[in-house]
């Protein structure tokens, strides 16, 4: 099997916290024993509702959070045991853009400067030659070489958005953690960088690690897709399969609140019973169990494996022949 880019085995992830000042603190599991693998010049979609853990994954995956077990392998080499110079290299090759376009940005620095700035930690281009740089990699995401002495509060989001992708590839990074990159944009705007996103891929041969709940744009832009739902990957295969004969009940009921044109292209709206569970205390079994319509017994005793339905399309779900009977 050809070497990932990028590997994720078994990580998980906890906080402690405290509900409030008369109650006693509680472990918050985020991730719970999470695998995912991301070759060169592929993307992985990540999607889930808000509160998963995928934003978690995606911060564990940086090293803006250390996990509490599994391993990260970055072409093959564990970086808990990694060297200095290493670290720096995976640093320099993994970018992220974040959710927000604006709190993302420092507002006392113009723009030239903060697009800069990699340039400078990394020492890869001369400061005579930076303010050139900076040009070219505004004009590569759409912005004009004119805007360089901007700050970032007379931009719109989606060219605040533009900046926040500049900064990413000053640095020339092999894969970029892209963290609900469109999110907070206006629909019309979120095509304009989704665009984007997927021709810079295409020239520049990036490797993604795309976050977002909006399984849509998920189907735009990935290769292949995870699911994740309280902490847990619960299905992941190759895009197409996931869309055209999903393995998951989660991913059915996702996949159905996906607008379609015509109500006939599709099943009806699957409205979930009850509320998602909370990670402080989460079911026994398989924590999709309580919300699930072909739930039995045994789902809520047994947490079923992450293992292969179909070739390269894994799932989690004691009754995934259920789905297509």
């Amino acid at each position: 099997m050809t070497t990932p880019l990028i590997a994720l085995e078994n990580i998980s992830k906890t906080f402690i916290v405290r509900p409030s000042p008369f109650t006693p603190s509680k472990v918050l599991r985020a991730v719970d024993g999470v695998s995912l693998r991301i070759g060169e010049g592929e993307t992985l979609g990540l999607a889930g509702e808000s509160g998963c853990g995928k934003s978690t994954v995606g911060k564990l995956l940086m090293g803006l959070l250390e996990a509490d077990g599994g391993a990260i392998r970055f072409r093959g080499a564990d970086m808990a045991g990694a060297t200095a110079d290493e670290r720096a290299a995976f640093r320099k090759d993994v970018q992220m853009i974040f959710q927000d376009p604006f709190s993302s940005l420092n507002p006392r620095m113009r723009v030239g400067d903060i697009i800069g700035e990699p340039l400078a930690i990394h020492g890869l281009v001369p400061k005579e030659r930076r303010r050139e740089r900076v040009m070219e990699l505004m004009e590569m995401v759409g912005l004009t070489a004119e805007q360089i002495n901007r700050y970032p509060h007379e931009f719109s989001g989606g060219q605040r958005q533009r900046i926040g992708i500049a900064r990413a590839l000053a640095v020339s990074p092999r894969l970029i953690v892209a963290d609900e990159p469109v999110s907070a944009l206006d629909l019309s705007i979120q095509a304009q960088i989704i665009n984007l996103l997927d021709e810079l891929k295409r020239t520049l041969g990036l490797s993604y690690l795309f976050i977002a709940h909006d399984l849509s744009v998920v189907r735009h832009l990935s290769d292949r897709v995870a699911v994740m739902y309280l902490g847990r990957i619960v299905e992941t295969g190759p895009r197409d399969a996931i869309f055209a004969r999903f393995q998951h009940p989660y991913t059915e009921a996702l996949l159905s609140a996906v607008p379609r044109i015509t109500p006939s292209e599709g099943k009806k709206r699957i409205i979930l019973k009850g509320d998602p569970p909370t990670p402080l205390n989460p079911p026994t079994g398989c924590p999709f169990h309580p919300r699930c319509p072909y739930a039995e017994p045994v789902c809520a005793t047994s947490s079923p494996p992450l293992e292969e339905k179909r070739a390269g399309h894994l799932a989690a779900c004691h009754f995934s022949h259920k789905l297509f009977c």
